[in-house]
């Protein structure tokens, strides 16, 4: 009898687990139950092909291993659970870079590792080979300064907060390093000493967390939230300052609540990280608040045109203050690598830009940074903009061919950069090469921009009349809202990049020839070039167009029509609260029946 019952037993125990079982397949492969997507970076193995010899060597069992334990069913509250599990029994985070203190803050590990000093050797091997960086980045910016500043462009810093700087005190604890030198403490005394404008926002913050009404950073968030107004405005006197003009201001309201207006999500970016099943709990004193505030502007302000060059913290920025209601013409080189021309819009690449051009036609160069992220200092952008200002096209090319032949029968080169390449490609990899090399350090390569002083060479194209006419009439398209829009809608059109169609209507005002300007988009015209150039930002966002992918699958349809439907409802939506004008009266519903 007992047999019986333990036979019972062990046959409702197989059927439990093969419910389980199949269950986790057709979860996998039809995706029934809709999960949420875990955040973070995940590079996802592509599906391995079957090949005897991968089979033999077991190469394909490891892939195939990898493939299968990102696919299975119900992965993602699976991970969610176990992450719960660590961080309610262990106090773990499940995630390698970021670190959780006193009372539950959380830190990426870069700004726990800028606080105690040990942040610098992630870059450079000891304190006098980071001396040398650091001092060559302060040459480097204050000769670009000084060339700007002779064409009535102010060059200036802005050094963002950091939470472990601001919060020292929910740290986790670790051992300080006096023998590394901090990155952020160099550039502030150096550039105090060369004269160079540099506004350090973390003494401002400093001075005001106690007697602020809120935490001017999240518990669980690396950003700042509605404490980067304050920022803003401070950034705005600043600005005024360095030109003696009148700025956009901004006056607060007297009532205070709770409501993050960027959404809650946004208030706990590293928690999202760390992928829990449920939020993160605090002392009440750690409540959110946010006033209200509004930008206010007269007769006197003026609206300059700025590049800033910089990192996340602006993009918070952005959010909470529109650039257009600011300046009359705006664009954000995230980390000099992708172009922002609003908080959810990106352009282009800055590698595709005239850069010389956006360097001349601004009133306003910032640089944009943090303290743990200074090691890095402006991610090129000075080596950059001193080969633009000072070396032609033609002299850059020449210095690279000379190097290209120094180098192309240098073994130890060629081993270094092409030895799993094939001998026919070693030369496009050797430009690539030797262009970075170049780049890396222009001084050690252009004899007439090196030392102490500003460069008295300059770019030939600034000797011709033509170019300054041209940087006048460019400074009008980019300052006139409308302008811009019609420029905008015949790069679509066109299939061609903001900067060609900048240049082709600079070239039509010059000569007199008919100008997209006077070109009438319609509303329907309009929306679906706006519907075009958000489908593109979709595809530059790994995040989004994984989502706009997964629901492709789940909806049957391709991931091109996914695409156009998540563009679609993008737009209407800015349309339908008022963030896009439409050029016509139109509604939605005439637009899109």
């Amino acid at each position: 009898m007992r047999k019986g019952k333990s036979n019972i037993l062990y046959i409702v125990l197989f059927g439990i687990l093969m419910v389980f079982l199949f269950s986790f397949m057709i979860q996998e492969h039809f995706k029934l139950f809709k999960t949420k997507e875990l955040m973070g970076y995940f590079l996802e193995p592509d599906q391995p092909k079957f090949r005897w010899e991968w089979y033999k060597s077991g190469y394909f069992q490891q892939k195939l291993e990898k493939y299968i334990t990102n696919k299975y069913g119900f992965r993602e509250p699976i991970i969610r659970f176990y992450h719960q599990y660590c961080w309610d029994f262990y106090g773990k985070e499940y995630v390698s870079y970021i670190y959780s203190g006193k009372e539950r803050w959380l830190y990426y590990d870069h700004n726990i590792k800028d606080y105690y000093g040990t942040e610098m050797y992630n870059w450079y091997p000891d304190a006098e080979a980071a001396r040398k960086g650091y001092e060559q980045e302060v040459r480097l910016m204050n000769k670009v300064r000084g060339i700007l500043d002779e064409y009535g462009v102010t060059l200036m810093t802005f050094i963002a907060p950091s939470k472990s700087i601001v919060y020292p005190e929910y740290l986790p604890r670790r051992e300080h390093d006096t023998n590394s030198l901090n990155a952020r403490n160099y550039f502030i005394k150096r550039f105090a000493e060369t004269g160079m404008p540099c506004f350090d926002m973390n003494d401002y913050f400093l001075r005001m967390k106690d007697t602020c009404s809120f935490y001017l950073f999240p518990p669980t968030g690396d950003h700042w939230n509605f404490s980067c107004v304050y920022a803003t405005d401070s950034l705005l006197r600043f600005m005024e300052r360095q030109r003696d003009i009148r700025l956009t201001k901004i006056e607060y309201g007297n009532e205070w609540h709770n409501t993050c207006r960027i959404g809650d999500d946004q208030n706990r970016d590293l928690e999202g990280e760390l992928n829990l099943l449920r939020p993160i709990k605090f002392n009440p004193k750690f409540d959110y608040k946010e006033s209200d505030y509004w930008l206010t502007s007269d007769s006197t302000t003026v609206k300059p045109s700025a590049l800033f060059i910089g990192n996340s913290f602006l993009l918070r920025t952005m959010a909470y203050v529109p650039p257009k209601e600011v300046f009359s013409d705006f664009q954000f080189w995230y980390y000099n690598r992708v172009i922002y021309q609003d908080v959810d819009k990106i352009i282009d690449s800055v590698n595709t830009l005239n850069r010389l051009d956006y360097l001349l036609d601004a009133d306003y160069i910032v640089w944009f940074s943090s303290s743990s992220q200074m090691y890095r200092a402006t991610e090129g952008f000075a080596e950059d903009a001193i080969i633009q200002l000072c070396i032609g096209d033609e002299r850059f090319r020449q210095r690279q061919d000379q190097l290209i032949d120094s180098l192309f029968h240098d073994q130890n080169t060629h081993n270094a950069i092409a030895w799993n390449y094939p001998d026919s490609l070693y030369l496009i990899k050797l430009e690539g090469y030797t262009n970075n090399l170049i780049r890396k350090n222009p001084e050690a390569y252009f004899p007439e921009i090196a030392g102490e002083g500003i460069p008295t060479v300059r770019n030939p194209k600034l000797l011709e009349e033509d170019y300054w006419k041209k940087r006048d009439i460019r400074r009008q398209i980019k300052s006139d809202p409308e302008w811009m829009n019609s420029v905008s809608g015949f790069m679509v059109t066109e299939g061609i990049s903001l900067q060609q169609a900048i240049d082709q209507e600079t070239e039509n005002v010059l000569f007199g020839r008919p100008l997209m300007r006077d070109t009438k988009i319609g509303a329907k015209e309009y929306r679906e070039i706006l519907i075009q150039q958000t489908e593109q930002k979709i595809r530059n966002y790994k995040e989004w167009f994984d989502v706009a992918k997964a629901d492709a699958e789940r909806l049957g349809i391709t991931v091109d029509e996914s695409v156009r439907n998540h563009a679609t409802y993008t737009v209407d939506q800015q349309i339908r609260e008022g963030i896009i004008k439409l050029p016509e009266t139109d509604t939605i519903q005439e637009l899109n029946p």
